[in-house]
């Protein structure tokens, strides 16, 4: 695993290099292992996501797959504000969109934001949405929004439930938006950060 980490930010440096200092964004998540855990960047435009996935249990299945644990998934992707109606509050405009979507493809589907898992942060939304089809077999995940300039960066972890809870709430304490471009330089600070978490 340290080395696919290792190659896949090397890919990344040198793909950034390549391509100069006016280069484009990596158009995946790039990873870093570090001795507990996942340090991501998700980049977009002119900023991207940062979060950190700790433990040692978790692999990913590929740039926006990882499964966390035994029997717990998480994806990552970006929903662009020209999808959302209400560009005004993209937190929450995303919460309704994803219920919107589910509504097309369920019997049933059931929302909450869960305050109890945000903690402090007002740029970070954690929706609870329960999916049902007409036999009555459900679906559960957390949607967790991070408020980006042009959209939102999400992870959507599944299945929501209490024993998942904690997981959640350090993904959230660590979900954080940076400013910059992930430039090639950018992008060989993110492995020196990783080293003093160690």
């Amino acid at each position: 695993m340290k080395l696919l980490s290792e190659l896949l930010l090397l890919g990344a440096v040198i793909l950034l290099a390549v391509k100069g200092a006016q280069a484009e964004p990596p158009k995946d998540p790039i990873y870093m292992k570090t001795s507990n855990g996942w340090n991501a960047a998700y980049a977009h435009d002119n900023e991207y996501a940062e979060f950190r996935i700790i433990g040692n249990s978790a692999k990913l299945q590929d740039a926006y797959h990882i499964l966390l644990q035994k029997g717990v998934g998480m994806m990552v992707s970006f929903v662009d504000k020209k999808e959302l109606q209400n560009n005004r509050d993209l937190l929450s405009a995303h919460a309704q969109w994803e219920v919107n979507y589910w509504h097309q493809h369920a019997s049933r589907v059931e929302s909450n934001i869960r305050e109890d898992l945000i903690g402090t942060g007002k740029d970070v939304k954690v929706t609870e949405i329960r999916v049902y089809n007409d036999r009555g077999a459900k679906m559960s995940s957390y949607l967790i929004g991070l408020a980006a300039k042009d959209g939102v960066f999400v992870l959507s972890v599944s299945p929501a439930k209490k024993e998942v809870d904690p997981l959640v709430k350090e993904l959230v304490g660590s979900f954080k938006l940076v400013p910059r471009n992930l430039d090639a330089e950018e992008a060989k600070r993110l492995p020196s950060e990783a080293k003093a978490q160690r």
